[in-house]
């Protein structure tokens, strides 16, 4: 499946999703991550041992073994978690998805009757989903598509916000969090200890790092990650909007105060795909729309690729790094932020 058309200029804040179906209802997810649809055939899946109970097995796909997951059990599992907990979060997810059902999208499934694979890559990791079918792809603007509520969001919820297509609300999945669930793996820790007293390390906690990220669960790694290395003043921001409205009241205080922006603060990390505002509309808007070039900007994003990476030189972001690399998004603080050079390769 090629990713075409997609993002035609820079910074537009436009998104591609593809609507799928599973247990008779839609689901969205960014085209960016699908690599490939294919038929679910059962012959290419050798089935093993795991506790999670949403892994089928693992998936001959290009001649290489991914791990496949079943969205059907793993949706399951999602409402089940949330039922252990906080009776009115249950109620609002199932309210929010099964409102659905009064209206069945036409193509939502193969005409076999047989189920679809949907294989995704994101934090460089490729991974199959098997889904009950898709029904298509809706170009809109992410202003359509509206963040969770903080109460819902709190819950560190499976989906990281919604949009209304034909009467009928689609919940966009965050799939990094499904995968992280089902297949931990280690993340990246700092090798610094807690005694160190280097000027850098001092100098991290002495600056405002702005965060924007939509993610619950991913926000918190950050803040907790950068505190490892000592960069502690981090503002976060649930999506771009958030984050740029913020920076946009800042810019209004500076011109009051006769000070320059970067006594609030020094550099911005940014989720890309964001609910309101994506963080190439982001870094744009703040760099060409409020004219402010001289606090830098790290894309911190799951979906870094080449195509992307231009995406990013385009709207004037100074850097750009895939997500999970903690460490090397410290270097890139310390290089753009404090003006440490880079040590070299």
């Amino acid at each position: 499946m090629a990713n075409n058309g997609i993002l035609l200029e820079s910074g537009t804040n436009e998104v591609e999703i593809l609507e799928f179906v599973v247990n008779g209802q839609p689901f969205g997810v960014n085209v960016l991550k699908i690599q490939a649809i294919e038929q679910f055939d059962p012959e290419r899946v050798t089935q093993i041992q795991l506790s999670h109970p949403s892994v089928v097995g693992t998936l001959l796909f290009r001649e290489n073994c991914i791990t496949l997951v079943d969205l059907s059990l793993e949706m399951e599992n999602e409402i089940a978690s949330d039922a252990s907990g906080d009776e009115q979060v249950i109620q609002a997810v199932e309210t929010a998805i099964s409102n659905n059902n009064s209206q069945t999208p036409n193509g939502q499934s193969d005409p076999t009757g047989n189920k679809l694979i949907l294989v995704m890559e994101f934090n460089s990791m490729k991974t199959a989903f098997l889904v009950d079918g898709v029904n298509r792809i809706h170009r809109m603007s992410w202003e359509s598509i509206s963040p969770l509520s903080p109460f819902l969001a709190s819950t560190e919820s499976k989906f990281t916000g919604s949009m209304q297509i034909e009467e009928r609300e689609i919940l966009i999945v965050d799939m990094e969090k499904v995968v992280t669930e089902i297949l931990p793996k280690g993340q990246e820790t700092f090798a610094i200890s807690d005694s160190d007293d280097s000027p850098v390390r001092s100098q991290r906690a002495e600056v405002t790092i702005y965060l924007a990220e939509d993610s619950t669960v991913i926000r918190d790694k950050v803040v907790k990650e950068l505190a490892r290395a000592n960069y502690t003043d981090l503002k976060t921001f649930p999506n771009g909007l958030a984050c740029y409205e913020a920076i946009k009241a800042v810019k209004k205080q500076s011109v009051t105060d006769d000070k320059p922006i970067t006594n609030y603060f020094k550099g911005l990390i940014s989720d890309i795909e964001m609910p309101a505002m994506d963080g190439l509309a982001l870094c744009k808007n703040m760099k060409e729309s409020l004219g402010i070039k001289n606090i830098p900007v790290i894309m911190f994003s799951s979906l870094i690729n080449e195509q992307i990476a231009r995406k990013c030189e385009d709207v004037g972001a100074d850097s750009y790094i895939t997500k999970p690399q903690f460490t090397q998004l410290v270097k890139l603080l310390d290089q753009f932020v404090l003006g440490v050079e880079p040590e070299e390769d």
